[in-house]
């Protein structure tokens, strides 16, 4: 039996408007959370239900037939936001491009041409799935027509049957009409009978079966039902008539139900369709439903298995590769040698790859072939060119798709036949289970890069980022896989011990803290402690949270310390607590055998440049308090060897100065001066001897509040000072360093002209939030605008230093080797030899990684822990 997939537009595209933020935009400003919410459950229904037609009904401007019976009909209603309609030709756009059906009927609604079509589909032997948001269509369930109903947002929906129906309604599809004319929609400006809810009218149809049925047993009512009936029976039956979906709309009858089918469509113009609404994951989603709904021709390649000699022929050129695996297990790799041609590589032949590839090697996300040749003994080959990090560069802020989706959207081709194409791989891996190594699809894949590799290289060409790619990310690829590679030592013993002391003040301070509020409780439980702070103690509530109850952060409890006995408990336990269990407890399952943990290191997630670490992420090891910089004594060096860490100092206020060019500050750095001194001289007009402490604090609060976009609101919540003298501290600064102030306004004015920022060394960050209709969105885009040039500059700064230093070690054959790379800083583990050597060196490397209007200062500490370091 066919099913036809039949959709209420506006119901569904209004309920993802609102589930959805307004943040969702095109790179050129178009908000599309409606689109986006709209196209997903699309998918999602395609995907789970597979539905060989869809049809999507749409309501008509200028009201319907129920408006000329009844002015006052959704009179109530205010027309819907721009934001939204806006946003409807876009959704026709793309159920345009996927070929499906769309219908209108003037003088309708969308759902009576839904009943019509649903009727028609149950009486020529088709199974109906009206698919909305509209209680209206509680009408239709029957034998041969579900209702999907959508309960909130865009994913949660139920499956109206008729019992679903009637569990929750207390009547039967049938009886829904009547029972929803007794009790009335709001929605629909549509009044019901007095004193008559959900309840009484269930109960009411269920009894007598019908409105007919109720109003000939009215006098078995009590007084005032009685009454309230009788006066509103004209009431009753209006609604009935209003409500009632129409099964006989005439451009419903005469449509031919053939014509929904879905299957096959222009796939290059839907293609370019969700491209243009930067909707990656949705057409990811999209090619990767099972079926054949999608037409495709998948990539032909030949694949042969090389000889050392075919391997050893590949010198000279880069060479473009994938990983093949059988079972989970890595077996080599494959080599593209043309565009449909590519040969399979032992990983007996690795040591003979490794020297092939002396002009380095290209792939997708190339950091874990590097890594794989690492961890099996092999060196690192120079990288080429990776086609993951060139999509990252290319669009940076939004998640590097598979493989399979680019080769899709760029080259047109699949890489995996349909049967296979729900187990693509995210990244350089290609698992294939144990059934054997699947070489085609290596091979596929290997040509796919290559050929990505070209596209890609012209594209970032073209956004002159060619240096930024080729001396600052591709070089620093091995550097990471290194560092990943050697990881960090552990001292267990150490580890272990401090847990058994958190574990037991943890104890003793929840007796504390359960002894002042009078009674046990979970004290991780923030609904029990809200219980007990604020209403069993009586402590002021200082502020809530979005949902409207009292809030108990950090912030919160710090204002309350002096309030009672119970407040310096529980902070001290939330900070002990989360040492435990985010570090101690955390950590110690991470270590590996050789007592080291490992971490990866993310090159392609933050849209400003800056690498992140999970599985653990160390650039969160606490270092503020004393007890968190304890945690720093569990990172220990090898035997015979010596942290080296080198941090650069306050280096984003740095770039400030240098893209400024402001005489102030710059005169400051010049100087060897502390720059919140200076700062805070300058602004109190005072000799540098007789800045305070308050001062200093102040005038650093602004300086790096500038730096993310911070206006006098978040300034006064800093400083715990009024709006209006933090807007006086604004205002002071900006008279004393006016070239900052230029700077930041024209960062912000050539952003919103050209749609996005550049730093030092030519990374872009697309900004469409300064195009955006949104006040509020502009704003954000604004602050996003005035950081990403800073933070972004030092992000690139550091890992060019990190290529640099990389390079200098090895030129003078020093054995030292970065392992981590933090905040500003990079950490080292060197031979007690090398140490003076290795600080010289890094000093002098990270000074002059890149020449700016101000010095570059570098602070160098050395330890046998991080904690000897910066402890």
């Amino acid at each position: 039996m066919p099913k036809l997939a039949l959709l209420d537009g506006h119901s569904l595209a209004y309920r993802a408007f609102y589930a959805l933020p307004d943040t969702l935009a095109t790179p050129a400003g178009q908000v599309t959370n409606a689109v986006f919410g709209f196209t997903s459950m699309l998918i999602k229904l395609i995907d789970e239900e597979r539905p060989d037609a869809i049809c999507v009904a749409w309501d008509v401007r200028g009201g319907s037939f129920r408006n000329d019976q009844y002015p006052e009909y959704k009179a109530q209603r205010e027309s819907p936001p721009d934001l939204f309609r806006e946003q409807l030709p876009l959704i026709e756009e793309v159920l345009e491009s996927l070929g499906i059906g769309q219908v209108k009927a003037p003088g309708f609604e969308a759902d009576d041409v839904l009943a019509t079509l649903a009727g028609r589909a149950m009486d020529e032997g088709w199974e109906a799935l009206v698919v909305t948001g509209d209680r209206d269509a509680f009408q239709l369930p029957a034998n041969g027509i579900r209702v999907m109903y959508t309960l909130r947002g865009v994913s949660d929906t139920a499956d109206a049957t008729p019992e679903w129906i009637e569990q929750r309604y207390g009547v039967t599809p049938g009886q829904y009409l009547d029972y929803a004319a007794l009790r009335g929609d709001k929605s629909d400006n549509l009044p019901g009978v007095p004193g008559v809810g959900e309840k009484t009218a269930a109960r009411l149809i269920s009894a007598y079966g019908s409105l007919e049925g109720v109003f000939e047993h009215v006098d078995e009512q009590t007084p005032k039902l009685r009454e309230n009936l009788i006066e509103n029976r004209d009431r009753a039956f209006l609604n009935r008539d209003l409500m009632r979906l129409v099964r006989d709309v005439p451009v419903a009858m005469d449509v031919d139900l053939d014509t929904f089918m879905f299957g096959e469509f222009a796939r290059d113009e839907a293609r370019t369709v969700f491209d243009g609404l930067a909707f990656l994951t949705l057409w990811e989603r999209l090619v990767a439903i099972e079926g054949g709904a999608i037409p495709t021709d998948v990539l032909e390649v030949d694949i042969r298995t090389a000889s050392a000699k075919d391997v050893a022929a590949l010198a000279g050129n880069p060479i473009a590769i994938a990983v093949v695996a059988d079972g989970g297990e890595i077996v080599g790799v494959a080599a593209a040698v043309s565009e449909s041609d590519a040969i399979f590589i032992s990983d007996d032949l690795f040591d003979v790859l490794t020297i092939a590839a002396n002009a380095g090697i290209v792939g997708h996300d190339v950091k874990e072939i590097v890594r794989l040749l690492l961890d099996r003994g092999l060196p690192a080959p120079p990288v080429a060119f990776d086609t993951a990090l060139a999509e990252y560069l290319i669009h940076p802020g939004q998640r590097v798709p598979t493989l399979d989706v680019l080769a899709e959207r760029e080259l047109g081709v699949v890489l995996k036949p349909d049967d296979d194409r729900a187990s693509a791989n995210q990244g350089a891996f290609d698992f294939e289970g144990s059934s054997g190594p699947d070489l085609e699809a290596a091979g596929r894949r290997a040509v796919a890069v290559r050929s990505l590799w070209r596209l890609q290289r012209k594209v970032i060409g073209e956004r002159k980022e060619s240096d930024l790619l080729d001396n600052v990310e591709l070089p620093l690829i091995p550097i990471l896989a290194q560092m990943e590679h050697l990881g960090i030592k552990i001292d267990t013993v150490f580890l272990r011990r401090f847990g058994d002391e958190l574990r037991q003040r943890l104890g003793d301070l929840e007796a504390t803290i359960h002894e002042a509020a009078g009674a046990p409780f979970n004290v991780n439980s923030t609904s029990q402690l809200r219980e007990v702070l604020f209403d069993r103690l009586g402590l002021p509530v200082i502020k809530k949270t979005p949902k409207g109850v009292p809030s108990t952060n950090a912030a919160v409890l710090q204002k309350l310390e002096d309030a009672h006995p119970i407040v310096a408990a529980l902070l001290q336990y939330r900070e002990l607590e989360k040492l435990r269990s985010t570090y101690v407890d955390a950590l110690l399952p991470l270590v590996d055998a050789d007592g080291r943990v490992r971490g990866t290191f993310n090159q392609m997630a933050a849209a400003t440049g800056r690498l992140s670490q999970e599985a653990p992420n160390l650039q969160n090891i606490p270092i503020r308090s004393a007890e968190g910089r304890r945690i720093r004594k569990a990172f220990i060096a090898e035997s015979g060897h010596r942290f080296v860490v080198a941090d650069y100092s306050q280096i984003e206020l740095r770039i400030l100065a240098h893209l400024s060019g402001d005489p102030g500050l710059t005169k400051a750095f010049e100087e060897g001066e502390d720059v919140h001194t200076a700062t805070a001289a300058r602004v109190n007009a005072v000799d540098p001897a007789e800045v305070t402490q308050d001062m200093r604090r102040r005038a650093k609060a602004v300086n790096f509040g500038l730096l993310y976009g911070m206006e006098a609101y978040g300034l006064a919540q800093r400083l715990e000072i009024s709006r209006n003298d933090a807007q006086d501290h604004i205002d002071t600064y900006f008279n004393q360093f006016p070239d900052v102030r230029a700077f930041l306004q024209n960062v912000v004015a050539e952003a919103s002209a050209c749609g996005y920022t550049t730093t030092i060394l030519g990374r872009r960050r697309y900004l469409p939030e300064l195009a955006s209709g949104n006040f509020r969105e502009r704003q954000m885009g604004e602050r996003m605008a005035l950081n990403a040039p800073i933070q972004g500059s030092a992000a690139d700064i550091m890992k060019k230093a990190m290529v640099d230093l990389e390079a200098a070690l090895r030129s003078n054959e020093l054995e030292a080797e970065m392992l981590l790379q933090i905040h500003d800083e990079v950490v080292l583990e060197v031979p007690d030899a090398e140490v003076e050597a290795v600080k010289e060196l890094t000093t002098r490397v990270m000074k002059n990684v890149v020449a700016l209007n101000v010095p570059l200062d570098i602070d160098v500490a050395t330890g046998r822990s991080l904690a000897e370091c910066k402890g």
